[in-house]
């Protein structure tokens, strides 16, 4: 039956209920193809494994999985709508030109409700195809519309960019649309077609067909579509019906695509390496590959192969197993680390093509100046998408378009491409990769945890992975990277339910992954042995760029709060007694370098309230007293200077021991981007301000524990206006044009026994822009 007579039969039998489709409607009915379609350049994996193959990125890592050449959504379940695949290589430009898209689906669940489809325009053109990736659940402005199968076989177009209603997903007035027959256990093919029409508008016509059969099932059109609303990601979309509860999950294959608007961009391809990172100590190379989420029956392991900068002989120095977390782990301990290399990661089952490229650079023992790069506390999205309504915080925040720059924060391309600006030699990692809560629910607790734990781990490879391929970086595990709000490690040992009660609270197998992938490229740890539950430790020391490091872990062995005692006196342990013993030791190592110590937090508490009083707040690790007093005095006879983050506020300051100015220098970086706020704001009453900064001078926080804070980064409204608009329990903020956030920059230069410390917004380029105020700041070694 040709299509027209198909149209007309339909109109008859579904009489008044049908509208008399428009000139426009009929013509585009009666249009033949305008382009061909070829496949993707990647095929889907045969294997079932978790990830979906390079040209693919499912929300979430646990929805989805691939098999029989197939990508299958895994839930169906209630609050779980609009389950999504973003075609990486694949985006809608700004061409007034036709494309099409074509993929064969089915469901999983015959007779279950619900749709599944396309989704067309995610950012409008204006987000990182990274950006758009993300895309799923909530519609919002900036989200695009959806061209939908449902499974009663009918098609039509769904709003996805309606941020006030974001599960009422209204249709979109189309003047035609025919309904099948129910899908039931058949392939059909849809087959999206955008055409160019005059006024700079396109018709968009989704047909669907039995893929066996090859007749024609449904045809649906809707006419002059705006250029904008075409512009940006494509993604697969499966969904249960908002309003039934659980529902129909679905299938897709056979992925097409052409036309010149269409932009392939094969470049984009992801996996199946994610990235790596090395660490040189000496004559030890440590370098870890982090493998996509796939089948180890298949690739059980890989193989690391490097070759001088100038030579062309490739070496398989080592191979290592693909472990729990998707992680293979190389070390080499005869390395000439004044040497510079290539390196390339293939499977061990003699691949010749390489999976993932980068190069080790060069210990310059000194001979140039060190720049290292800090970093700490970074959101993926300024508010979780499966959040409903954006509510601002207070008044003078904005309201946050769901899919937009505002919100969209990852992959923070500002952010890393102006620090790149400065050609670190070091990227130094605090903690708080990611939060739990960030970009969607919490995944805790849950059979998919560790899945769930990983997908928001790639997000910060996928946004550091090319700074971190080409030069050494340390990472430290903070609290939430280890799912926890708090964490008061006690060595590992638990004294109850609650965070508060000291330990580890979530699953144990899954706390060793996170060490796993975060710290397995680390420096060798000066004593390994693992605390209570097998939680591996990672505090130690080495030597680069003319600078001999100690890294510590501020949480793993400290004392729980006792709520009752009085903080100024109570007695308890920050670093440990393992830690203290292994720090006096480094103090004496290496007299002739200068020492730095590198550890998640401050050591202290300097913030206030709105009236400029000191605030109580356990983890900011000035917390207990004693205990930070021994590691003040360990850090300060070693003539060490700290690097730390974890506290959102970036600041220079002198942690005192008995004095305001007796004990080391603490450079806490600002946070990337953070969703609590804190506030340091002396109202020019301090003693000894620094370059009268109202801001600086001496401090006692609640622990009695003195300071003299020289720099700080405030957010831009101050807290007595956030306090005044905030009718939250905390000081949530997340329009980031009202915050500070950004990066920390250390340059060392031991020729000139010097170092100058930078703080820098994220936003800043700095071949023109300004540091935050009160930096840079510098300091004789």
């Amino acid at each position: 039956m040709k299509r027209r007579d198909f149209i007309k039969a339909a109109s008859v039998s579904l009489g008044a209920a049908m509208a008399v489709p428009s000139a426009a409607a009929l013509a585009a009915a009666k249009r033949e193809r305008l382009t061909s379609v070829r496949p993707l350049a990647a095929s889907i994996p045969v294997q079932q494994q978790t990830w979906l193959g390079a040209d693919f990125w499912g929300n979430r890592l646990q929805d989805w999985q691939a098999r029989d050449g197939r990508i299958e959504c895994l839930r169906g379940d209630q609050n779980f709508e609009c389950r999504t695949v973003s075609l990486l290589t694949r985006s809608l430009n700004n061409r007034h030109e036709p494309a099409r898209i074509r993929v064969t689906v089915g469901t999983l669940d015959p007779g279950a409700g619900g749709f599944c489809g396309l989704l067309l325009g995610v950012g409008g053109g204006k987000l990182d195809y990274r950006s758009a990736s993300l895309a799923q659940r909530f519609s919002g402005v900036g989200g695009g519309f959806m061209a939908t199968l449902d499974t009663n076989g009918g098609l039509g177009f769904r709003d996805f960019s309606d941020h006030a209603h974001p599960l009422a997903y209204e249709a979109i007035v189309r003047e035609r649309a025919i309904q099948g027959a129910p899908v039931g256990e058949r392939e059909i093919v849809l087959d999206c077609h955008i055409d160019p029409v005059p006024g700079g508008r396109f018709d968009v016509r989704l047909v669907a067909f039995d893929a066996e059969s090859e007749q024609e099932l449904g045809f649906v059109v809707r006419t002059g579509v705006l250029p904008h609303e075409l512009e940006g990601g494509v993604m697969l979309v499966s969904s249960p019906s908002a309003e039934e509860g659980a529902g129909a999950r679905w299938w897709f294959k056979d992925v097409q695509t052409g036309g010149k608007k269409v932009t392939e961009a094969d470049g984009n391809a992801l996996g199946p390496v994610m990235g790596c990172m090395y660490s040189l100590n000496g004559k030890t190379l440590k370098l870890t590959a982090q493998f996509m989420p796939l089948s180890t029956d298949a690739h059980p392991a890989a193989c690391l192969e490097v070759k001088r900068k100038k030579g062309d002989v490739w070496q398989r120095i080592d191979t290592a197993r693909i472990e729990d977390g998707y992680i293979a782990r190389f070390r080499r301990d005869d390395w000439t680390s004044s040497e510079a290399y290539d390196y390339r990661i293939t499977f061990a089952e003699s691949q010749p093509s390489p999976l993932f490229e980068g190069s080790i650079a060069a210990d310059s023992g000194g001979e140039h100046p060190l720049n290292i790069a800090l970093f700490s506390c970074i959101l993926p999205t300024a508010k979780s998408l499966d959040d409903g309504f954006y509510k601002p915080a207070i008044p003078q925040e904005r309201t946050l378009g769901r899919y937009t720059l505002d919100n969209i924060l990852f992959p923070h391309r500002e952010l890393v491409s102006n620090c790149q600006t400065h050609d670190p030699d070091l990227f130094v990692f605090c903690g708080d990769q990611y939060y739990e809560t960030y970009p969607t629910r919490v995944g805790r607790n849950t059979p998919d945890a560790k899945l769930d734990t990983l997908y928001r781990w790639y997000l910060w490879y996928w946004t550091f992975r090319d700074s971190i391929r080409h030069k050494p970086s340390i990472v430290l595990v903070d609290d939430h990277d280890i799912l926890q709000g708090n964490l008061w490690g006690q060595g590992g040992v638990s004294g109850g339910d609650a965070e508060e009660d000291g330990g580890f609270k979530h699953e144990i197998d899954l706390v060793r992954m996170v060490y796993r992938v975060q710290c397995g490229h680390n420096p060798d740890g000066y004593d390994p042995t693992p605390i209570k539950g097998g939680i591996p430790v990672s505090y130690g020391s080495f030597i680069y760029g003319g600078v001999n490091f100690a890294f510590v872990e501020d949480r793993k062995f400290k004392s729980p709060p006792d709520y009752d005692a009085d903080p100024l006196t109570v007695k308890g342990e920050l670093l440990g007694e393992r830690q203290e013993r292994f720090l006096a030791e480094w103090a004496e190592t290496y007299p002739e370098l200068p020492k730095m110590v590198l550890t998640a937090s401050i050591w202290g508490s300097p913030q206030t309230d709105e009236h400029g009083k000191p605030l109580l707040d356990y983890d900011a690790n000035g917390y207990p007293p004693d205990g930070r007093r021994r590691a003040l005095q360990l850090i300060q006879k070693a003539g060490a200077i700290v690097l730390s983050g974890d506290q959102h506020l970036g600041m220079m300051c002198v942690q005192g021991v008995d004095d305001y100015e007796d004990g080391p220098l603490f450079f806490s970086g600002p946070a990337a981007a953070a969703f609590w706020q804190r506030w340091f704001e002396g109202y020019g009453k301090l003693e000894n301000p620094r370059n009268d900064d109202p801001n600086t001078g001496h401090f006692v926080d609640t622990f009695g524990n003195k300071m003299r804070v020289l720099a700080v980064a405030n957010p831009r409204v101050s807290h007595a206006t956030f306090e005044e608009g905030n009718d939250s329990w905390g000081k949530f903020l997340f329009d980031h044009r009202l915050k500070s956030e950004g990066y920390g920059l250390v340059r060392v230069n031991t020729r000139k026994q010097k170092v100058v410390f930078e703080c820098w917004p994220w936003q800043a380029d700095p071949k023109k822009d300004d540091q935050f105020e009160g930096w840079p700041l510098e300091v004789s070694l």
